[in-house]
């Protein structure tokens, strides 16, 4: 198994894991400094036991380009805590749909894409039979809660291919 070290910007951003050698590299190279370490763990040199980097941050800033999240029928989901976004139902995976605010045929009539994380919401079955292919007010309809708006969803874009350790819960918002 392969220990994986959090790597941070100099802004104490988290940019991504990466492998424990790789980050000793960074340490010994003086382009690092160690942040966190895991406890009772240790790295036996030959001249004494160093303890194990959990967390290192860069000593300059690296540039990372703006990332955006990629939309996805699940993202929705998630992003809506799998509740119906007209009725405040909670719903399983399986019983979940995506709602087109602004609907699809519109959306091809006036040029703009349908399947954004602004025109989609979470919905249940019968919410989204009784809107229909209708707008959302010409069914009568309303959000569950009124301040209720579809963004963008708040990420890190962090793939975390491990479980989260304690002392990366204070950089990382899950």
């Amino acid at each position: 198994m392969v220990q994986t070290v959090l790597l941070l910007n100099n802004t104490y951003q988290p940019l991504r894991l990466i492998a424990l050698p790789r980050a000793l590299t960074l340490l010994f190279s003086g382009k690092a400094e160690v942040v966190e370490t895991r406890p009772g763990r240790a790295i036996a040199t030959v001249n004494r036991a160093l303890p194990r980097p959990s967390v290192i941050v860069l000593k300059r800033y690296v540039h990372v380009p703006q990332r955006h999240a990629t939309w996805s029928r699940r993202g929705v989901l998630m992003r809506d805590h799998y509740t119906c976004q007209y009725c405040g139902a909670r719903m399983s995976h399986r019983d979940a749909t995506v709602d087109h605010v602004v609907p699809q045929w519109l959306c091809r009539e006036t040029g703009q894409p349908a399947s954004t994380w602004t025109n989609t919401v979470a919905s249940c079955r019968a919410c989204q039979a009784r809107k229909g292919g209708r707008a959302i007010h010409e069914a009568g309809m309303h959000f569950f809660d009124p301040n209720f708006e579809p963004k963008i969803p708040r990420t890190s874009y962090l793939v975390l291919t491990s479980e989260i350790l304690p002392e990366w819960r204070q950089y990382i918002q899950v």
